[in-house]
């Protein structure tokens, strides 16, 4: 593996690409509710086949040799204000942005849960029903009356 120590003009524009894929995330992540809410089952895969590219591509701005979060240690302090600024600005609307993602993450995993515990719930209705009625069906032979009595 090839070590890539980044410039600060380069240092900045990899914590703005992260920023728009953290916030391309976080549309994703909302329009996922939407397809939870209405059960639209394909097109949430659909989304969630994007997102699982949006997310690979985020991944990959954090991996490199040495991990970027080192870099930035190594660089902050030699960096201009301004410059330090606008990354430290990036670095932290992208960290809200991906806390948001997690909270709105665990809301439509709980949403899906109650909706498959509804399932589940109809499913056990609809068996103890078809149970009962197996319990109850009269069969040809019981159906007829007998008069010997």
């Amino acid at each position: 593996m090839t070590t890539k120590l980044y410039s600060a003009d380069e240092m900045q524009s990899i914590f703005q690409h992260r920023f728009e894929y953290s916030r391309l995330l976080t549309e994703l992540t909302d329009e996922q509710s939407t397809f939870i809410s209405s059960e639209d089952y394909s097109g949430l895969i659909e989304l969630l086949m994007r997102k699982q590219t949006v997310i690979e591509a985020l991944h990959q701005y954090s991996n490199g040799e040495p991990p970027l979060q080192q870099q930035w240690c190594d660089l902050r302090d030699s960096l201009n204000s301004q410059i330090r600024s606008k990354c430290e600005q990036l670095l932290d609307a992208t960290e809200q942005n991906l806390a948001e993602v997690m909270q709105k993450e665990a809301a439509c995993t709980q949403q899906m849960q109650s909706q498959r515990d509804h399932t589940r719930a109809q499913l056990e209705l609809v068996s103890g029903g078809i149970a009962v009625q197996d319990a109850y069906h009269d069969d040809d032979q019981s159906s007829q009356f007998d008069s010997n009595f």
